[in-house]
């Protein structure tokens, strides 16, 4: 599969490298529907490295035809955005087209085992089924749209909070036991709080009160290792029973999401600037100390995620969309899952405070803005796929938030457009 997910990322690469514009539209969807299928693959019944036609031939007839019919849709968009960008003497340059078109050719050479491997019948099915849901989601994206959020654009004031923030984010990334690392995603989310309550934010601090959870949950761990202590290095070796994870992993999920500044706790962090630090809390503490207690709770967890990558999705918040696709991962508690993870948390504290306008950036600016969207097609990919190996609806419902998210920015960009045309020039 190396050749399809080099292909991905040129694909990807392309659609960065695009201005706005439906060449950009139809390279972000061909390297959705690629994405997709490279998830799926990848989580799939026998997944594999090598993509040949004996190990398509392990796979379910209804399994290759779907990922063949997202490879090839895939194939076509990326093959249309090419052309679209060639055409336009503005759409980013021959750069652009050149890596979609390497893309594609990429996609079409190594999908040719998925291709074979399915009825010709039920490959066209699956194009125009996955083509009308995608349409479908398209038009949801364009027309069911929320206010944009602030939190892209918001500056890290006061400086007592943006010190405050960075020091609980580095406590908890390296404090050596879990009291330490408590204390850090207290001191940051109380922070965080305070910088976007000083941009008007509200003032009922929900979120930084959800993190003394932590404090019940420490004195219960505290209690179950007795002498062995609660340094993260032994954590995956103390005896805590089911019934123990069952307590301990919904008070470090809550803990956790606090941070995560998605829906409905939306307003309460400065978006995905504090997001780190309910990753770290579930990355060093609850993966390895309460598995179970993360897997029994994962279902209830889950739709909470779904309904906060669509929230994002529809209010344009890219940033936090990446959050919520991080905590697809994170929920799946794999190592793969755990990479993608960090990978899309560091793309989206990047592209905030980046911020959406490229053209207004310095060069080394944008060639940052650029590494970190390419960080987040790969971190989705990977926590897709770790998604799609622990809960498959849920898991494809969030990716469906990232198509409609793609429908909502063509028709603004569209709206936009229409409203400077019909401006009158001025005197």
């Amino acid at each position: 599969m190396a050749t399809m997910e080099i292909g991905f990322l040129l694909i990807l690469l392309g659609a960065a490298l695009l201005r706005p514009s439906r060449a950009r539209g139809a390279a972000a969807l061909a390297a959705t529907s690629v994405g997709i299928a490279l998830a799926g693959l990848r989580a799939g019944p026998s997944s594999t490295s090598v993509l040949d036609r004996a190990a398509v031939a392990g796979l379910p007839a209804g399994f290759v035809a779907v990922d063949a019919g997202l490879v090839a849709l895939g194939v076509v968009l990326g093959a249309w955005s090419a052309v679209l960008a060639l055409r336009g003497p503005r759409l980013g340059g021959a750069a652009a087209a050149a890596a979609v078109a390497a893309g594609v050719a990429g996609q079409a050479w190594a999908g040719r085992a998925l291709l074979a491997g399915a009825p010709i019948r039920l490959v066209v099915v699956a194009m125009v089924a996955i083509a009308s849901v995608g349409l479908l989601l398209l038009l949801v994206g364009r027309f069911l749209r929320l206010p944009p959020g602030r939190d892209e654009s918001e500056a890290a004031r006061p400086l007592a909070g943006a010190a405050g923030l960075l020091a609980g984010t580095l406590v908890a990334a390296a404090g050596p036991h879990v009291a330490v690392v408590f204390a850090g995603v207290i001191l940051g989310v109380w922070s965080s709080h305070l910088q976007r309550r000083s941009a008007g934010g509200p003032t009922v601090p929900v979120a930084p009160l959800l993190a003394f959870l932590l404090l019940p949950a420490w004195w219960l761990m505290a209690t179950i290792a007795g002498g062995e202590g609660l340094r993260i290095a032994v954590l995956g070796s103390l005896p805590f029973s089911p019934a123990a994870e069952r307590i301990l992993a919904p008070l470090i999920l809550v803990a956790a999401w606090g941070t995560a500044g998605l829906w409905p706790l939306h307003r309460q962090v400065p978006g995905a600037l504090a997001a780190p630090l309910g990753a770290l809390l579930l990355a060093r503490v609850a993966v390895p100390a309460v598995p179970g207690g993360l897997e029994h709770w994962r279902p209830l967890a889950m739709p909470l995620v779904v309904a906060g990558i669509w929230h994002a999705a529809l209010g344009g918040r890219r940033a936090a969309m990446a959050v919520g696709l991080a905590w697809v991962g994170l929920l799946a508690a794999t190592r793969p899952g755990l990479l993608g993870a960090g990978l899309l948390l560091a793309g989206a504290v990047a592209l905030q405070l980046l911020g959406e306008r490229p053209d207004a950036l310095p060069r080394p600016a944008a060639v940052a803005r650029l590494l970190s969207l390419l960080a987040m097609g790969w971190g989705a990919l990977l926590a897709v796929a770790a998604g799609l190996g622990a809960e498959v609806v849920y898991t494809v419902l969030a990716a469906a938030g990232l198509v409609a998210a793609l429908g909502r920015r063509n028709g603004a960009q569209a709206m936009t457009a229409s409203a400077r045309r019909a401006t009158p020039p001025s005197a």
